[in-house]
């Protein structure tokens, strides 16, 4: 499994963005979106694969992000911190950032969370940065050494068990964590 390295001055703004937002191990997304001053809203999609956009306002640069009200909450967690990230990315004029300038909105189907069929760079950013805001690297390892299984790490996190099992799989490439 190849894995999407982060460039090191969007991973330490992620741990500036992220410091003191976190209630035991769950990120709390709210602040996130306050501290970036991006609204985020439910909705529902005539697409019901849709699992969310991120919205440029051209006349006054400011962004919205919008989640399919039918996920499940750990779907929807998801989808916020990766739209998340293609904000960031944009922000780093990164991968996200010509789609952005360009078309003003990314739209993401529910397959986008799986590394399997991603080719673009843009969405692979955006996982890696919503991995690394959901499951910081350093908090996973620790996890791992307290040999926590995935169900309790994804507990922890308040993410799906797929989602855990990539991130420990990019973490530890392809080592088997049980």
């Amino acid at each position: 499994m190849s894995t999407f390295k982060l460039k090191d001055d969007i991973k330490a703004y992620i741990q500036e963005l992220t410091c003191n937002s976190y209630v035991n191990d769950e990120l709390q997304l709210d602040r996130i979106c306050e501290k970036l001053k991006i609204d985020y809203f439910e909705c529902d999609f005539d697409d019901s694969k849709i699992s969310g956009m991120l919205i440029k306002d051209k006349n006054f640069d400011k962004f919205g992000i919008y989640v399919n009200r039918k996920h499940p909450n750990v779907r929807k967690r998801f989808t916020i911190a990766h739209e998340l990230g293609h904000y960031i990315s944009y922000k780093y004029e990164s991968h996200s950032y010509s789609q952005l300038s360009q078309n003003n909105e990314i739209e993401d189907y529910a397959i986008s969370f799986r590394h399997e069929g991603i080719r673009s760079q843009a969405e692979k950013e955006a996982n890696q940065i919503a991995a690394e805001m959901l499951m910081p690297e350093l908090r996973v390892k620790e996890m791992a050494e307290r040999k926590l299984t995935i169900e309790e790490m994804a507990d922890l996190f308040f993410v799906s068990e797929s989602a855990m099992t990539i991130r420990l799989q990019s973490i530890f490439q392809g080592l088997m964590v049980v």
